[in-house]
């Protein structure tokens, strides 16, 4: 299976369209609490910031750290760059991360999208020196489910086998959170994790 999302659909859409997507989600305030913590003084990644939001409202604002955005669309790419010129944009892939690269990684809503859990699980948590801060909008599950939508993968992976790649890639859940559905039809929320490396 190939390690890299089909960007078609990502590079189609309107960067305008997703300011507003998600923006109130109380995992946000959550999960980027634990980032910024876990990464004073040091650098902070965050995998697929999508139109920036949480580098507009949380990560811009964090005395003490260092931050990066790794975004895959090409279109987000360049209105992040458009609308944030003073932080440092990637247009890169997975694949493209090296080891150990930053103390900090952070993806918010990032891997139910790719083609697989591995290997993008695993070079997300490579990349991380120290913590890695995940946010699964469809929380890993007793059993696996997978669609795709418009080109977009969109899994719902086997928490066993979620945890013995954590546990595989020498990370244990520091802290976990679960919050109700943003939108009432939704059989469920977000749930979030801070990851570090034993």
């Amino acid at each position: 299976m190939t390690a890299t999302p089909d960007f078609r659909y990502w590079n189609s859409v309107d960067p305008a369209s997703f300011l507003d997507h998600d923006r109130a989600n109380p995992s946000r305030q959550w999960a980027t609490r634990e980032a910024i913590r876990a990464a004073k003084g040091g650098t902070l990644l965050e995998v697929g910031p999508g139109g920036g939001t949480d580098y507009e409202r949380y990560f811009s604002k964090a005395k003490g750290i260092e931050y990066t955005g790794l975004e895959g669309s090409q279109s987000l790419h360049a209105a992040l760059q458009t609308r944030f010129p003073e932080a440092a944009w990637r247009n890169d892939l997975l694949t493209s991360l090296p080891p150990l690269s930053a103390d900090v990684v952070y993806a918010r809503h990032v891997m139910e999208h790719q083609p697989a859990l591995e290997p993008a699980l695993g070079l997300v948590l490579g990349a991380a020196r120290h913590a890695c801060v995940l946010t699964w909008y469809r929380p890993p599950g007793p059993v696996a489910y997978h669609e795709v939508w418009e080109g977009v993968y969109c899994h719902t992976y086997e928490r066993e086998t979620v945890l013995k790649s954590v546990e595989a890639a020498g990370f244990v859940i520091a802290k976990k959170e679960n919050f109700p559905p943003e939108v009432p039809q939704l059989p469920e929320g977000d749930e979030a994790w801070l990851l570090r490396r034993q």
